[in-house]
């Protein structure tokens, strides 16, 4: 299970260093045939930390997410990964930098057993029929054991990806991710169409690459967030609008607003009616 804990020696868990930006983001503004998806839009992730985003539908998360990977361009401002602007260069390049995106839906390889998954993923200069006809040496067979025990899939390490429950795939593509070292995981909606356990095991999961590897999550399950216990920024129509932890996100009316749906004033008297 991803619950179960690895030894430091395997993955070592250091603390974010203060003040070391892993990524900056400087008043990006992206468009799309006149509509801003996002509007000078500015953040910062320090190395080894994890970060959470939320936020209504069309706040941009997404957006912010394809303008890290290059996959869309911004019109103007920067994006910085390790002190150096990659807003121009392509996906492939900024795939090998170390930033690597997990979607929202799994994209496992179903024809292939568990342990072919995190095989093909660890070796990812070579084609799916190279590695099979170069096999795996010692020290990549230990990575991927490794990796089955990080996930939670030792047990059903020979079991094809195909016969996988929902939450497996999604445990099993995010060690296919970790299998390529990034050092910047964006993990889009990691918990989607999963049980509370599920989502429960997975905000563990998550916590401990946190340190080793930079982690930024996108989700809209709050009490995936609340499991998490990270800093948490608010996008909305393309911005940031707040930033903080989930207490005083919560105590936020104008978060509440733009978040749930719900009129400020009700908030308010939610609010006041709370401290009666």
């Amino acid at each position: 299970m991803p619950g179960n804990k690895l030894s430091d020696k395997i993955f070592p868990v250091h603390p974010p260093v203060s003040g070391e930006l892993l990524l900056e983001v400087e008043n990006v503004t992206v468009s799309f045939d006149g509509f801003k998806a996002l509007t000078n839009l500015s953040l910062q992730v320090p190395r080894g930390s994890l970060r959470v985003l939320i936020g209504p539908n069309g706040a941009g998360k997404s957006t912010l997410l394809d303008t890290i990977i290059g996959k869309v361009q911004p019109e103007s401002g920067d994006v910085r990964y390790r002190g150096q602007s990659i807003v121009k260069l392509s996906e492939h390049r900024i795939a090998n930098l170390g930033i690597c995106r997990k979607f929202q839906a799994p994209g496992v390889l179903d024809g292939l057993s568990v342990r072919e998954n995190l095989l093909v993923a660890s070796k990812p200069a070579k084609g799916v029929l190279s590695s099979f006809k170069l096999g795996a040496g010692a020290a990549q067979s230990k990575r991927v054991d490794e990796l089955l025990d990080l996930v939670g899939l030792r047990h059903k390490a020979d079991d094809l990806a195909a016969g996988l429950a929902h939450g497996e795939k999604q445990w099993l593509e995010i060690g296919m991710v970790v299998a390529s070292d990034p050092e910047l995981l964006l993990l889009d909606e990691p918990t989607a169409g999963m049980t509370a356990q599920e989502t429960a095991k997975t905000a563990e999961l998550i916590r401990t690459l946190a340190g080793q590897h930079t982690v930024l999550v996108i989700d809209h399950d709050m009490a995936f967030v609340e499991l998490l216990g990270a800093p948490i920024t608010v996008l909305h129509q393309g911005q940031v609008f707040r930033e903080g932890d989930l207490a005083s996100l919560r105590a936020d009316p104008d978060v509440m607003e733009i978040y749930l749906g719900r009129p400020k004033e009700a908030t308010d008297k939610e609010a006041r009616h709370a401290q009666a």
